[in-house]
């Protein structure tokens, strides 16, 4: 997974089409978490970069405090809105760097698809802090993920982002065994020499488009977003023409959702 902290942050520019295009997380995700973590019903959790609120509303639900930090302001404000109803979440919209947080406080710290956008030199340091003790870091990401059902779409696409965006096609991955679907962040968690006791979980995910809804979601990822426009637009017309005259207007994506989860270390 690349890093993208010294990357401008692209999202807040299409929140309302991130809302709308990106999936959610699996319910079994959530119960990991809350196992591993061993969460009361009075816990509290810090969620870094909560985007627009995928990650948190599952949480919300849980009865559990939630206090949020984002940075785009668009996201934040879509978060307040999608999370109107639970009184006990608190969106801040802010960077995680130098935002103002009690230290030691936290039973959780959560971040879904937004890691990597955190400064790496003090990162796992400040996640560090801010945990009490017993403290838990849970980061977790959709990653792509590929079988029988997808392949084919996935071949053709791929004839496309060679053509179109090959700095994207380089970096893509998607291992035919879900058991393969990995990031660099089990050997960067185990060297912070802050968290200890890593365990990694995956959860399948299926999730079906048709043609617009696919290329909205493909419209909301950063490495898309950072291409020149002429480019971008390029890529997504012939990706659409793909879906809808090659595939029927209907295609399936497949991903993994990982999920590391590890104790801070000297918090016990």
């Amino acid at each position: 997974m690349k890093e993208d902290s010294e990357r401008r942050y692209p999202h807040d520019e299409v929140a309302a089409l991130y809302d709308r295009a990106r999936p959610g997380y699996p319910d079994a995700l959530f119960d990991d978490i809350a196992a591993y973590a061993h969460l009361g019903a009075d816990a509290r959790i810090l969620e870094v970069g909560c985007g627009t609120g995928q990650a948190t509303l599952p949480l919300a639900a849980r009865g559990y405090a939630i206090d949020c930090v984002e940075i785009g302001a668009r996201m934040a404000a879509i978060a307040r809105r999608n999370l109107a109803a639970y009184p006990q979440v608190n969106i801040i919209c802010d960077k995680f760097e130098t935002a103002a947080l009690p230290r030691a406080q936290y039973d959780l710290l959560v971040s879904a698809m937004a890691f990597h956008w955190i400064d790496p030199a003090i990162r796992f340091q400040l996640a560090h802090d801010l945990l009490a003790p017993g403290g838990v870091i849970a980061l977790f990401w959709h990653r792509p993920a590929q079988t029988e059902i997808s392949r084919t779409f996935v071949e053709a696409q791929q004839q496309i982002y060679r053509r179109r965006a090959p700095e994207l096609a380089e970096s893509y991955h998607a291992p035919t065994r879900l058991e393969d679907a990995s990031t660099a962040y089990d050997a960067l968690i185990a060297g912070s020499n802050r968290f200890e006791d890593l365990t990694i979980r995956r959860h399948y995910a299926r999730n079906a488009y048709d043609t617009e809804s696919y290329i909205e979601l493909l419209e909301s990822f950063s490495g898309h977003r950072l291409l020149p426009a002429a480019q971008r637009h390029a890529l997504l017309t012939d990706i659409k023409a793909l879906v809808r005259d090659e595939f029927a207007g209907s295609v399936i994506r497949e991903t993994v959702v990982l999920l590391y989860l590890a104790r801070a270390i000297g918090r016990a």
